[in-house]
């Protein structure tokens, strides 16, 4: 594992939060067609249209260097749309964290406590919110403005694939790179690798296990690996509801 966070790349790049749903499908397009295609097979922007707001764990899974498990620690998650907000609880040996992000105002409590502005779990907040945000809503997030693409040759990597890179203006990270590759006749993306803006080396997962909840198709697994192909880590999603019915209440500030 990194020290830095995993997968901050795309979620500070693609910062577009409209207002209504009306403008967010007046505004998006894809036109790759590889990702046009996982679009189609995830049901189209109409399908994550009718997310009003999810609830779903994200198991986090560390392996050694043999790839035998060595930790696993899950993360409890509710998602809302109008504006977009997140609230993520896990446990950690310190204590029992909650960060949460409101449409306006980030916070975070330890063993319900709430922690001050400096502190390293409410710094990241921003992060960690709209990380599980994005995440959750790819691929329906590619067709957000600013995103740009162009094709992989597949005899350059083997398999065919499409480079996203980001508008100089979309986010706090415009120089990330993320390249999303296909296996024939598999509308879903079977690797992702990407190259976070101020580094050089390649994170590479595997993307596996892709399940449907409601109206919208998510990839349950995602597998870190190294050089020599052994995995590193796994992100597992489970857990999902779709429209439970998350209350405001639930990311506001505690008093």
């Amino acid at each position: 594992m990194t020290t830095r966070p995993v997968w901050s790349a795309a979620v500070l790049a693609i910062l577009c939060l409209l207002s209504t749903s009306a403008c967010q499908r007046q505004a998006r397009s894809i036109d790759d067609a590889l990702l046009a295609d996982w679009l189609e097979a995830a049901g189209g922007f109409e399908a994550w249209d009718q997310v009003e707001d999810a609830r779903f764990t994200v198991t986090t899974v560390w392996f050694d260097s043999t790839g035998s498990e060595v930790r696993r620690r899950p993360r409890y998650v509710w998602i809302k749309k109008g504006p977009e907000r997140s609230r993520i609880e896990r446990q950690e040996s310190e204590g029992y964290y909650v960060q949460a992000h409101d449409g306006v105002t980030q916070w975070a409590t330890l063993d319900g406590v709430r922690l001050p502005e400096d502190h390293k779990a409410t710094a990241e907040v921003l992060y960690v919110a709209r990380d599980v945000f994005y995440w959750f809503g790819l691929p329906y997030k590619l067709g957000d403005p600013g995103v740009n693409t162009a094709p992989i040759p597949a005899d350059s990597t083997g398999r065919p694939g499409v480079s996203v890179t980001f508008g100089e203006q979309v986010g706090e990270h415009p120089g990330d790179r993320w390249f999303y590759y296909f296996d024939a006749g598999d509308p879903f993306p079977a690797e992702v690798h990407y190259i976070e803006q101020g580094y050089t080396s390649v994170d590479r997962t595997r993307w596996s296990d892709f399940q449907q909840a409601g109206p919208i198709t998510y990839v349950a697994v995602r597998e870190f690996y190294n050089d020599q192909g052994v995995r590193t880590k796994q992100l597992i999603l489970s857990d999902v509801l779709i429209n439970p019915g998350v209350h405001d209440s639930v990311f506001s500030v505690p008093r």
